[in-house]
């Protein structure tokens, strides 16, 4: 399978696209690694024979549609919300590009053609209370208000597209699990 992963250097706190990297390595699927920085790979990434690294930005449409040429999944890892009401992010721009990126790139592809698979990154703030009304943190805090416009996004906007939302914990240095196992 070829993956494509955006944000493939991972987030600071939580190595979600770097653990995600090293999963679809490890299953040994064939990765496109979407980065703004190339240099933040490690070396063995850099030159790993079933790596491609492209630099680009989830927010730049051709960059996106570039990319997305040619995989069967994607895992999209890049853009990590704010916490209003101290600053903002570009989670919402990045979603709806990829979402329009995912749209042009299936729209030239043969009928009948499997459609691109999609894992978005979300926040637990989406996640439902176990037994009670509300979310987990977003209904309480209002944290990461990103994820809610791209959610209600996603749902009419995204409907021909294959998506589904990740809600990952934070993953400690050395502990990559392989979460992609349905991932064939």
């Amino acid at each position: 399978m070829r993956v494509l992963v955006i944000g493939a250097t991972g987030r600071a706190l939580y190595r979600v696209g770097s653990a995600a990297l090293e999963a679809c390595l490890a299953k040994s699927h064939d990765v496109t690694a979407f980065v703004g920085n190339p240099a933040k790979l490690p070396p063995p990434i850099q030159s790993h024979p079933r790596v491609r690294i492209v630099k680009g930005d989830a927010t730049s449409h051709a960059s996106v549609v570039e990319a997305i040429r040619n995989q069967d999944a994607i895992i999209e890892a890049a853009i990590y919300g704010s916490n209003s009401p101290f600053g903002d992010s570009d989670s919402e721009k990045a979603i709806r590009c990829i979402i329009n990126a995912i749209k042009e790139v299936q729209a030239t592809r043969p009928a009948g053609a499997t459609p691109i698979r999609l894992w978005l990154l979300s926040e637990q703030v989406l996640l439902d209370i176990p037994g009670g009304k509300g979310r987990v943190e977003g209904d309480v805090i209002p944290v990461h208000p990103e994820y809610y416009k791209s959610y209600a996004f996603l749902q009419p906007e995204a409907s021909d597209v294959d998506w589904t939302l990740l809600c990952p914990g934070k993953i400690e240095h050395g502990e990559v699990r392989v979460w992609l196992y349905q991932c064939r």
